[in-house]
C-alpha cells in the first residue's frame, strides 16, 4: 500500500479548515468589542457615512459662508465709492443680496446716514432701527445706532422718542457723554428747565476721581448755572 500524499484530495479533506483571522482580530480588540462590532456592522456603518456627510457638510458650509462674507466685504466697498443715486442703489443691493452678513448690515446703516443728510428724518431713524434690531446690544454697533436713532428723532422734533433713545445711551459704555448731554438738550429744547437741570445735575455727579475731563465738568457746571439763572 503505497504511502498517502499530503497532497492527495481525500487527505486534504480531512485536515482541519481553520478560519483566517479577520482585520478586527489582528488590532487585539477586547473580544467583547469585537463581537459588538460584528452584532452591529450595519448600524456602524450607518453612522460612519452620517458623521462623513456631516464633516463635509461642514466643510462646505464653511467655505460658503467665507467667500460669501469676502463678496460681501468687496461688494460694500465698491457701494461706498460710488455717489449719489447709484450709491443707494448699490447698497441695497449689498443688504438684499448678502443678508445675514456685516457688510449687509453697514450698507443698511450706511443708507440711514444717507437718510439723515438728505434730511428724512423719520426714514433715518427707522434704517437704523432696523439694524439695531438685528444685533445684540453687545455688538459694538448697538451704541453707535442708538445714538443715530436718537440724533434721527431730535432733528425730527420727536422728542418722546429721541430722549428715550439718549436715556438709553446713558448706560452704553462709551456713549454716556451723548446721552447725558443729548437727553438734557432735547428737555431744554421742550422747555422742560426743571428736568433738564436735574439731567445736568446727574451728569455732573458722575465725575469722580482723578481722572476726569475738568473742561467737560466745567461746560457741564455753566449750563446748570445758566438754567438756575432763569428759574
Amino acid at each position: 500500500m503505497s504511502e498517502e500524499s499530503p497532497f492527495n484530495l481525500k487527505h486534504a479533506s480531512e485536515v482541519a479548515y481553520v478560519e483566517p483571522s479577520g482585520v478586527l482580530d489582528q488590532l487585539n480588540l477586547h473580544p467583547s468589542v469585537v463581537s459588538f462590532i460584528r452584532e452591529n456592522k450595519r448600524m456602524l456603518q450607518v453612522a460612519g457615512v452620517v458623521v462623513i456627510a456631516l464633516v463635509v457638510s461642514i466643510s462646505l458650509y464653511r467655505s460658503y459662508r467665507e467667500n460669501r462674507l469676502e463678496n460681501g466685504a468687496s461688494s460694500l466697498s465698491i457701494s461706498m465709492e460710488a455717489e449719489g443715486d447709484a450709491k443707494i442703489e448699490a447698497l441695497q443691493h449689498v443688504v438684499s443680496e448678502f443678508a445675514g452678513t456685516p457688510s449687509a448690515l453697514w450698507a443698511e446703516t450706511e443708507l440711514g446716514h444717507i437718510a439723515m443728510k438728505s434730511g428724512e428724518y423719520a426714514k433715518a431713524a427707522t434704517l437704523y432701527q432696523t439694524v439695531r434690531d438685528k444685533i445684540k446690544d453687545s455688538n459694538p454697533m448697538y451704541g453707535l445706532l442708538t445714538f443715530g436713532i436718537a440724533q434721527a428723532n431730535e432733528a425730527g422734533k420727536e422728542y418722546a422718542s429721541s430722549s428715550a433713545m439718549y436715556a438709553e445711551l446713558k448706560a452704553v459704555d462709551g456713549y454716556k457723554d451723548e446721552g447725558y448731554l443729548g437727553m438734557a438738550r432735547v428737555l431744554e429744547a421742550q422747555n422742560d428747565r426743571q428736568k433738564a437741570l436735574a439731567v445736568y445735575e446727574e451728569y455732573l455727579g458722575t465725575f469722580l476721581g482723578k481722572d476726569i475731563n475738568e473742561q467737560a465738568k466745567l461746560m457741564i457746571q455753566e449750563k446748570i448755572n445758566r438754567l438756575r439763572v432763569q428759574e
